[in-house]
């Protein structure tokens, strides 16, 4: 016998481990910026450099993207684009989610 799914109540916290397709594309995202960091260390960093962590800081490898930061920013044009999201876009998908 087939289990059936059950629909997700969307007034109940989501399920941990199960990403939505915008976390998931934003993951990728982010593996691709990674990719183009120049990894500096926090003795590196200036007010000019993106402060992003990346990795583990208990781990060996932990460093900071470096990519030239935008002004008035600590992060670079790609890590501002998925750290801030504009209000409308929050309020759109909580919407959608009710």
């Amino acid at each position: 016998m087939r289990a059936v799914p059950v629909p997700r109540d969307p007034t109940q916290p989501r399920s941990p481990g199960l990403p939505t397709p915008e976390e998931e594309a934003a993951r990728v995202t982010l593996v691709e910026i990674e990719k183009m960091a120049r990894k500096l260390d926090l003795l590196e960093l200036t007010e000019r450099t993106c402060k992003w962590p990346i990795g583990d800081p208990a781990e060996d490898g932990f460093h900071f993207c470096g990519l030239p930061a935008v002004a008035g920013k600590p992060c670079c044009k790609h890590h501002v684009a998925v750290a801030f999201q504009p209000m409308s876009t929050r309020r759109d998908r909580s919407r959608a989610g009710r």
